[in-house]
């Protein structure tokens, strides 16, 4: 005979709980565990087209590694360790993205020099962008709105 009251939950909710229960506490997916995933990818996309066997033995071997250090990343319960693993691998990051930034700034301003001329304010020191060839005019900060005369 079955109880009443007892009822029934649907599958997908007990696997939810299940999940759930088991990646509480753990790293889960940052940025640097999508990167080693995404060049195990590449590897073992690159591994399908080498003919030689060795060599796509040891190409797939390098791919599966990744993917393996990949998942133990993400399973991981030392989430202290791991986000400083993941903001080294940022700030590797970034230092390239930088620096690539950096130069397409300086030649936006290269550009810009054709066009504008820049000046400080003598007050608060903020950069002030006028139009070249206007003669004598007067700049308005747009920060502290102090007015001063300069020549473009």
């Amino acid at each position: 005979m079955v109880n009443a009251d007892l009822t029934c939950m649907p599958f997908d909710t007990i696997f939810t709980d299940m999940a759930n229960g088991f990646f509480s506490g753990r790293n889960g997916s940052d940025q640097l565990s999508v990167f080693l995933t995404a060049v195990a990818l590449v590897l073992a996309a690159a591994a399908s087209v080498i003919s030689e066997e060795a060599a796509r033995a040891a190409v797939t071997a390098v791919a599966a590694a990744l993917v393996a250090v990949a998942a133990f990343r993400m399973l991981s319960m030392n989430t202290a360790k791991r986000r400083a693993e993941n903001e080294k691998f940022l700030s590797f990051l970034r230092s390239f993205s930088s620096t690539t930034e950096e130069k397409a700034r300086k030649k936006a301003r290269k550009e810009d020099l054709k066009t504008h001329a820049y000046f400080r304010c003598p007050e608060c020191g903020t950069e002030c962008r006028v139009p070249r060839g206007k003669g004598k005019i007067r700049i308005t900060c747009p920060r502290c709105s102090h007015q001063f005369i300069k020549r473009t």
